[in-house]
């Protein structure tokens, strides 16, 4: 004989709600929050796009964000649509189709990085990196174009600062870096804190901006 399989009535209820959720979906998409909030332009910053340095072969065109402290572009895709409004106030970035997954994920990085430029050139990006720990300090050498870090070794570690950042050592367990490019600024102080990351036993390490952590119970054996 064929043995008999008995189902509960409501697991079977439960798993084909299940499937239906999975296979259908009635909600519209949404709009990227980040996307359409508009960047902000202040007067002393311009935005030029450079269709004469074109890159065909991806697609892209620089714009050219110029402002007090320096010039900086950001490479925009073909299906990017920048839009001036409020006597150049304000800049607008939309898409040619949101439902195309690509477009949909590029419009809030797109705006990101452009509002991310535009700050960089007319105020400047700033970390300040805090050194936590006996004999962790930094020191910038007399050249202007090196730091020394030293923290809990015998020796120190010199790191070349990259070109467009400043670093100013206030303190000696204090080093402050600033530049216009975000992104160079934000790698070369991930660079120096991976030499030692704040550790959640003791508290000692480097620390970014305002960075905090979870401390544990020290290991019993």
């Amino acid at each position: 004989m064929t043995p008999i399989r008995l189902f509960s009535t409501r697991a079977v209820c439960l798993r084909q709600n299940a499937i239906d959720l999975r296979g259908f979906c009635s909600s519209a998409s949404a709009l990227s929050h980040i996307g359409s909030a508009p960047v902000f332009i202040p007067d002393n910053v311009q935005l030029m796009l450079d269709v004469c340095n074109r890159d065909e072969d991806r697609d892209m065109t620089p714009l050219i964000v110029t402002g007090p402290k320096g010039k900086l572009q950001v490479s925009v895709p073909s299906f990017a649509r920048l839009d001036l409004v409020d006597n150049g106030k304000k800049l607008e970035v939309k898409v040619a189709d949101s439902e195309v997954k690509i477009q949909r994920q590029m419009w809030g990085t797109l705006r990101s990085l452009i509002n991310n430029q535009v700050t960089g050139v007319s105020e400047g990006h700033v970390v300040i990196l805090q050194f936590v720990g006996t004999g962790y300090r930094a020191e910038l050498l007399p050249s202007g174009r090196q730091v020394s870090v030293k923290v809990g070794q015998t020796g120190t570690t010199l790191f070349d600062i990259p070109e467009g950042v400043t670093a100013l050592s206030p303190q000696p367990t204090r080093l402050v870096l600033e530049g216009i490019d975000k992104q160079v600024v934000k790698q070369f102080a991930a660079n120096i804190r991976a030499l030692r990351p704040p550790e959640p036993y003791k508290g000692k390490g480097i620390f970014v901006n305002n960075e905090t952590i979870k401390m544990k119970d020290k290991k019993v054996k």
